[in-house]
C-alpha cells in the first residue's frame, strides 16, 4: 500500500490535482475530488486559462466541503509575469500528493505539465509525491508510476487509477457522481421544454459535424417533436442560415449555467464527443453523441444515458490526437444524418414525458 507523507497534526492532506482543459474531463474527475474533500483534505485544482472552466467548477455541488477546493490557472501564456504569479502561489503551501489526471489519450497527453510540476516540487515541495500514469510523457520523473488502462471510460479510468495509486491495486469501489447545483438539477423534475435539444459545440475541429448535417437531421425529425439548438451565437448563426422557413426551431444562447440547464430541460439530446455528452449522462438525459477520432468506449460508460454513434471506417481511427492530420475530418463528416435521425427517433418514441 502506498503511504503518503502525514500533514501537520489537525490538518488534512493537501493534494495538487491537475490539469484540466475540458469540462467533461473535469466532470469525470469530480467524484474523486469530492471524495478527498469529504475526507477533510484540501484540493488545489489546476486549470487551463478559461473563464468558462472556472465558472463550471462553481456549477458542481461539492457540498459543505467546497471551501476545501481552490483553483489555480496554469501559466500557459509563457509570459514571465504569469509564471511568477503561478510559482508564487505554489510556494505558499506544502502538498503531500501531486496527481496528474490520466484523462487525456496518450498521444495528446502533455509533457510540459509533468515537467512543470516536477520543477515546482524540486523548488518548494520536497516531501510531496508526484504521481501519474506510467504511460504519461515524462513519467520517469514521477515518484509513483501507476499502470492505467487508457481504454476505460473517463470516469472509471480516473477512479480506478486513483484508487490503484492509493491502495496499490485496482479497487472495485466507485465514488458517487457529483451533482450539478440545485438550480440546474431541479429542471429534471419539471415537464421537458424541448423534445430534442441539439448542442453542436465541441472544443476541437475534429470533434465537430458539418453544419448542413444538423439541418438535414432536423428535416428528418417529424414536426410533432419540438426542436431547440443551444450554443454560441456564431454557431447558431451558421445553422440558422440553413434552417427551412417552415420549421420552428428555437435557438438558445446564454450563460454556461443556462446551457446546461437546457440539457436538463430536454427529453432527448444530440451532442458531439464533448462535455455536453457527459453533462447529459450526469443528468440522466437520454441522448446520442457522435464520435470520430475517439472510440466512445474510452470516453463514456456503456451504462450511461447517452448512446454513441461511432463508425470506424478509416485506418487512422481512433487517433486520439488533438488535431486531425487528414485533408478533412473524414471520420466525422461521413456520419450520415439519416443514421443520426433514426437513433434520435428511437429515443423520442420510447422516452415518454
Amino acid at each position: 500500500m502506498t503511504e503518503l507523507p502525514s500533514p501537520a497534526s489537525g490538518q488534512g492532506k493537501i493534494i495538487v490535482y491537475g490539469s484540466f482543459k475540458g469540462m467533461g474531463d473535469l466532470l469525470n474527475a469530480s467524484p474523486v475530488i469530492a471524495h478527498e474533500l469529504n475526507a477533510g483534505n484540501l484540493v488545489k485544482l489546476l486549470l487551463f486559462p478559461s473563464q468558462a472552466l472556472t465558472d463550471f467548477v462553481n456549477l458542481l455541488d461539492f457540498g459543505p466541503n467546497r471551501t476545501n477546493l481552490q483553483t489555480y490557472t496554469l501559466p500557459v501564456s509563457r509570459r514571465l509575469k504569469d509564471f511568477k504569479t503561478f510559482f508564487g502561489q505554489m510556494s505558499q503551501f506544502q502538498p503531500t500528493l501531486i496527481w496528474i489526471s490520466p484523462h487525456a489519450p496518450r498521444p495528446a497527453s502533455s509533457w510540459k505539465l509533468p515537467l512543470l510540476l516536477w520543477l515546482i516540487k524540486k523548488l518548494y515541495w520536497p516531501n510531496a509525491k508526484l504521481a501519474g500514469a506510467s504511460s504519461e510523457h515524462m513519467s520517469f520523473l514521477f515518484d509513483l508510476r501507476i499502470q492505467v488502462d487508457r481504454d476505460l471510460p473517463l470516469g472509471i479510468r480516473e477512479q480506478t487509477a486513483y484508487l490503484s495509486m492509493l491502495a496499490g491495486r485496482n479497487n472495485a469501489l466507485r465514488f458517487p457522481l457529483v451533482p450539478f447545483v440545485e438550480s440546474i438539477r431541479n429542471n429534471r423534475h419539471e415537464i421537458p421544454k424541448y423534445d430534442l435539444l441539439i448542442h453542436p459545440g465541441a472544443n476541437a475541429k475534429n470533434r465537430t459535424w458539418p453544419v448542413a448535417n444538423y439541418v438535414n437531421t432536423i428535416n428528418l425529425i417529424p414536426s410533432q417533436f419540438s426542436v431547440a439548438i443551444v450554443g454560441l451565437p456564431e454557431d447558431l448563426k451558421q445553422i440558422q442560415k440553413l434552417l427551412p422557413n417552415n420549421r420552428d426551431v428555437r435557438l438558445i444562447s446564454g450563460t454556461l449555467e443556462q446551457a446546461i440547464a437546457a440539457i436538463a430541460q430536454a427529453r432527448v439530446v444530440l451532442t458531439m464527443d464533448s462535455g455536453n455528452a457527459h453533462f447529459a449522462n450526469f443528468l440522466s438525459v437520454p441522448g446520442v453523441a457522435l464520435f470520430g477520432k475517439s472510440d466512445p468506449s474510452s470516453i463514456i460508460s456503456p451504462k450511461g444515458s447517452v448512446l454513441p454513434i461511432y463508425e470506424r471506417k478509416y485506418p487512422c481511427q481512433p487517433c486520439g490526437k488533438a488535431t486531425c492530420s487528414q485533408p478533412e475530418v473524414y471520420c466525422m463528416n461521413s456520419i450520415a444524418p439519416e443514421t443520426v435521425a433514426d437513433a434520435l427517433l428511437d429515443l423520442l418514441k420510447t422516452r415518454k414525458i
